[in-house]
């Protein structure tokens, strides 16, 4: 170890950048100039970097996946009326080994759950109750899934350790919160999160907060969706700057994609494929394939068995800002007892959710399904999955100059 604290220091850095992020933050204890060099922007910037290209390579994926263990019998699951303690909340980080493809009806895999540290005091009755997450670069965000207003946000880095508690504005009596999202702005190099507010009364003018990590503060940006209502369904997708999110409408033909540019701070409303509306959709969901945003739709039928058309978003076609359109790529099933798409964890393997309590993997080519061996049974349409890189990203007000 004194041979290695006495090399040159642009041979040492190239050494600590080859390793894995918890390994790196081991070596911050070796001495004064180790922990100076790690933790300077341009090392964690340039590991970002590396972490991102290597991952592209490797022979395993990472998932965060946060669900609701349901402590009942199957029969219970279905029990419309449920107590709250009933189930408990689970994250994970889940490691899916891809050389193991073809063994078995199980993913290979290593589970490992997380546990968040207790609430502030201060924060104990704001904390989020339902969880719902996403994930940039390392840095995973935990917010309220219900409509509640002047909740606390949770940012975490897993690989690290670091936490960050945030509270978000409220608008009350006249506004609910309908909808957050989390992404990076590359231009600023700064993390946004951006919270969106739904009026109880017209005219249906919504309102928008987006909070700057780097500057740590608040600030109301402009929304105008052009009369439409502002109301979220379930979790976002971040993709190149963008959040996107899946918006209802206000009737039953007005569904639509929403998004939201991190760097211009500007909305979009971008509209569905023509036979699809929200009144003849029984499951939908927002997902990324292979670098794009796709859409899973599934029409109203049958409880036992399901059908997914899968639609892929062609964005700023031919170099036009704006200019964005659908094409369907494929149909899933019909499929029994799948309850929805969660995420793509390789082009071919789409991980879901069953009606019976399963998280599977579904083989786009083979169509074969194979299951994620986790502790107890999911309560089908709590559970949250986003693919997971390890960093160096803080959640501090200080940040990396990113290269992305």
């Amino acid at each position: 170890m004194n041979r290695f604290c006495h090399l040159p220091e642009e041979v040492l850095e190239d050494i600590l950048l080859r390793l894995s992020p918890k390994s790196i933050s081991s070596c911050k204890r070796v001495c004064k100039s180790w922990y100076s060099l790690i933790n300077r922007k341009s090392f964690v910037s340039e590991h970002l970097r590396r972490s991102i290209d290597k991952a592209r390579h490797l022979s395993s994926v990472s998932l965060f996946l946060k669900w609701k263990r349901q402590e009942l019998t199957l029969d219970e699951i279905f029990t419309p009326f449920y107590k709250e303690g009933d189930r408990k909340q689970v994250m994970s980080l889940v490691t899916i080994y891809s050389e193991g493809d073809g063994n078995g009806d199980r993913l290979p895999c290593v589970i490992e759950e997380i546990e968040l540290p207790p609430a502030p005091k201060t924060e104990e009755e704001r904390f989020p109750k339902s969880i719902i997450s996403t994930h940039c670069n390392g840095i995973i965000c935990l917010f309220e899934a219900f409509h509640n207003q002047n909740d606390t946000t949770i940012f975490f880095n897993p690989t690290v350790g670091e936490f960050k508690f945030l509270r978000t504005p409220g608008l009350r009596p006249k506004f609910l919160h309908s909808g957050s999202g989390f992404g990076y702005d590359s231009k600023a190099n700064d993390y946004k999160y951006v919270k969106l507010f739904s009026p109880l009364y017209h005219p249906p003018k919504a309102k928008a907060f987006v909070y700057s990590m780097r500057n740590d503060s608040w600030r109301e940006i402009k929304i105008d969706l052009e009369g439409k209502i502002c109301w979220i369904k379930h979790q976002g997708v971040y993709c190149n700057d963008v959040y996107y999110w899946w918006n209802v409408g206000s009737s039953n033909s007005e569904g639509m994609v929403l998004s939201f540019d991190m760097s211009n701070e500007e909305f979009r409303t971008i509209a569905l494929p023509d036979h699809v509306h929200e009144g003849n959709m029984k499951t939908r969901k927002l997902a990324l394939w292979k670098g794009s945003v796709v859409f899973f739709f599934s029409p109203v039928n049958s409880w036992f068995s399901t059908s997914f058309e899968m639609w892929v978003m062609v964005d700023n076609f031919n170099g036009v800002k704006g200019l964005t359109y659908w094409t369907k790529h494929l149909t899933i099933g019909p499929l029994r007892c799948i309850h929805s798409p969660l995420t793509f964890w390789k082009d071919d393997e789409l991980l879901m959710e069953t009606k019976d309590g399963r998280i599977v993997s579904y083989n786009l080519d083979t169509q074969n399904l194979r299951q994620l061996p986790i502790r107890g049974a999911v309560f089908p349409g709590t559970t949250f999955a986003d693919l997971y890189l390890q960093t160096l990203v803080s959640v501090k007000k200080e940040l990396p100059n990113h290269i992305l």
